[in-house]
């Protein structure tokens, strides 16, 4: 068994929505980055590929590339998923923890799974 730990923090802004675990939650701000800024799914893909020591997300997806500017990490993610399974592994729990003040994300929860 191999663990992996991830984190990711983006800043608010206005005019961007606010995607969290691949969920649009309705806020005044959302979170700024290159591709669709999803701090949840960025954070589970960085313990995945920590877990077996294959760098980051910003290794196999780079900011810099055009190719995934405004990206929707879930997609991102099927291809972590892709990577780790042609290594031979598999996933068998994730769990994730989320801290901000506001919105309130209770009722997106579920979605988030």
């Amino acid at each position: 068994m191999r663990v992996g730990h991830g984190y990711d923090v983006h800043k608010l802004t206005q005019g961007r929505k606010l995607i969290l675990g691949g969920v649009d939650i309705p806020y005044e701000k959302g979170l700024l980055g290159h591709s669709d800024a999803d701090v949840l799914t960025h954070a589970v893909m960085d313990a995945l590929l920590g877990a077996l020591a294959l760098g980051d997300i910003g290794k196999h997806f780079p900011d810099n590339d055009e190719k995934y500017k405004g990206a929707n990490s879930l997609k991102l993610l099927l291809l972590v998923k892709n990577i780790i399974e042609e290594k031979g592994y598999s996933i068998s729990n994730i769990d994730s923890t989320i801290i901000a003040q506001k919105p309130k994300l209770s009722p997106y929860i579920y979605n988030m799974r």
